[in-house]
């Protein structure tokens, strides 16, 4: 019987350890609209691991999101994924590294490359 509840308390307590290891990371989101219309929407892990951009509406309108990460040199550079393609499946996405996350984030929309309209900026 003491065997059992041994077991019983080790497998418990392995599954609990996997559990709190492997949860996801949340999502810092901001929606961009323009002319009284929803654009699409970007943002970034909470962990700064992956800044993504979703163009949502097919007209001509992209959706940015310019992010800041720390670079190889210990300063902070500044860089834009985008996503273009209206309501065709997939979205603009950038996966960091560990060692070079995002820091911060801000969402734009426009017509042909234009940051015609832009959220502020997040901190991560």
């Amino acid at each position: 019987m003491r065997r059992t509840i041994r077991v019983l308390l080790a497998a418990v307590t392995a599954t609990s350890a996997v559990l709190l290891t492997t949860t996801a990371a949340s999502a810092s989101e901001y929606p961009v609209q323009a002319e009284g219309q929803s654009r699409g929407f970007g943002g970034a892990d909470d962990d700064g691991l992956r800044v993504y951009a979703c163009d949502t509406f097919g007209d001509n309108w992209g959706v940015r999101t310019h992010y800041t990460y720390r670079n190889s040199t210990g300063g902070t550079a500044t860089r834009t994924i985008s996503d273009a393609n209206g309501v065709t499946a997939g979205c603009g996405e950038q996966n960091m590294a560990v060692s070079a996350p995002a820091l911060s984030y801000q969402v734009c929309t426009g017509r042909a490359g234009a940051d015609t309209v832009c959220g502020p900026w997040f901190l991560l």
